[in-house]
């Protein structure tokens, strides 16, 4: 294979993203736990990772950033019960 028909496959092939607006008094932490965003405040690190380029640690968010959230391929339908493990112990919504 020729060098130049390689390319980065970029991180949006993962899943699909949207975006939050940082509103005065967010936290990586408050957002992640809303619900319309993952509804576990655990979560924080997803939007750090999707944020690196805009973010060098999570102390660093303003208010007026626009953040891309990462969403999966499939989201649970609201008749389907969540299900999500956090070290080791599982929990449903």
């Amino acid at each position: 294979m020729d060098m130049s028909e390689e390319t980065a496959t970029p991180i949006a092939a993962e899943g699909t993203y949207s975006t939050y607006l940082v509103q005065k008094g967010d936290s990586l932490w408050s957002i992640a736990a809303k619900p319309e965003i993952y509804g576990k405040a655990t979560q924080w690190r997803r939007i750090f990772e999707a944020n690196r380029d805009l973010l060098k640690s999570p102390d660093q968010l303003r208010a007026g950033m626009t953040l891309r959230i990462h969403r999966t391929e499939q989201q649970p339908s609201d008749s389907e019960p969540l299900t999500y493990s956090d070290e080791d112990v599982s929990y449903r919504k």
